[in-house]
C-alpha cells in the first residue's frame, strides 16, 4: 500500500491516467538537459546542483546499470566520449567506473569530476529540484525502490519508451510517465487518443513536431506537452518561436538563458 501513497486515478474516456506529476512552482516548466552542463559536465552531480541553483524545475537525467547491479548517470552507452577510459558502462564494475575521470577534451577548462552513482543524485536533487528521469537500461523495479527509499517519489517524472509504460505501472504505479508520440500522428485528437490509450501524464519529443492545434488539445485533456528544444543556438528570438506554439514546458541545453528571457517576458 505504501507504494501508491500520491497515486492520483483519473477515468478520462474510458481510460485510465495514472499519477500526479511532480509540484511545479514556475508558470513555465524548465527542463535542464543532462543538469546545467554549461557550467560543468553532463549528469555529473554539479551539474545538477547549477541546474538548481539556477533555478530550473527539472534536472534530466540518464540512468544505467553497472555489471554489478549498481546505477550511475551516464548518457551514452560506453564512457568513450565522457571520460578518460573505454568500454561498455553495463559492462564495468561500479569500482571500475568509479576510477574513471568525467572530461570533456572540448572544455579543458571544466574542472574533472567522477561518475555519480543515482543514490547520490537523488541525494542532490532531494527538496530542491524534479527529475526527469530518462531510463536507459537496467530493472525497473530496482530503481523504483531507490527512487522511494531516497524519499523523491514526489519528485520524479520517469521517460521510457511506450512499449515499457505497463512495465513502468507495474513497477512503480505513484511514478508519473512520459513518452514520445509517433510520427505519424496527425493532428490533436489522435495525439490525445496515442496519450490516453497509453495512460502516460506527458509528452516531449521535438519541439518542431507539434502544431499549436496538437497542444491545446493535449493541454484540454490534461496531458502535458514538455519537448525537447535543445540547439545549438537557444536565444530570445528561438525561445519565442518556440513558444508561439503553447507549451507549458520544454526541455533545454540553456536552463539559465531560458529563465531569463521567461523573466523578461513576465511568464516566470
Amino acid at each position: 500500500m505504501k507504494a501508491l501513497v500520491g497515486l492520483v486515478v483519473l477515468a478520462v474516456a474510458g481510460e485510465l491516467v495514472g499519477a500526479q506529476l511532480p509540484p511545479a512552482r514556475n508558470g513555465f516548466v524548465v527542463i535542464a538537459h543532462r543538469g546545467n552542463h554549461t557550467r560543468a559536465h553532463e549528469n555529473t552531480l554539479k551539474a545538477l546542483r547549477e541546474a538548481a541553483d539556477a533555478g530550473a524545475d527539472y534536472v534530466e537525467l540518464d540512468v544505467r546499470r553497472t555489471a554489478d547491479g549498481h546505477y550511475v548517470l551516464m548518457h551514452d552507452g560506453t564512457v568513450d566520449r565522457m571520460t578518460d577510459g573505454r568500454g561498455s558502462v553495463g559492462q564495468m564494475t561500479l569500482a571500475e567506473l568509479r576510477a574513471l575521470t568525467v572530461r570533456d577534451p572540448g572544455r579543458p577548462a571544466v574542472p574533472p569530476e567522477r561518475i555519480p552513482t543515482f543514490e547520490e543524485a537523488l541525494g542532490v536533487i532531494k527538496g530542491r529540484v524534479n527529475v526527469y528521469l530518462d531510463f536507459k537500461q537496467g530493472d525497473r523495479h530496482e530503481v523504483a525502490r531507490l527512487i522511494r527509499e531516497a524519499g523523491v517519489a514526489r519528485q520524479v517524472l520517469v521517460y521510457d519508451r511506450p512499449e515499457n509504460v505497463a512495465a513502468w505501472r507495474k513497477a512503480a504505479p505513484e511514478l508519473p510517465l512520459m513518452v514520445s508520440p509517433p510520427p505519424d500522428l496527425r493532428d490533436g485528437e489522435e495525439l490525445v487518443a496515442f496519450a490516453r490509450r497509453l495512460g502516460v501524464e506527458a509528452l516531449d519529443g521535438s519541439w518542431e513536431f507539434y502544431s499549436r492545434e496538437m497542444v491545446s488539445a493535449a493541454e484540454r485533456a490534461g496531458i502535458k506537452v514538455w519537448p525537447d528544444i535543445q540547439a545549438r543556438e537557444e536565444g530570445p528570438e528561438y525561445f519565442k518561436k518556440v513558444l508561439e506554439r503553447g507549451f507549458t514546458g520544454a526541455q533545454t541545453d540553456h536552463p539559465e538563458e531560458l529563465i531569463d528571457w521567461l523573466k523578461t517576458e513576465k511568464r516566470r
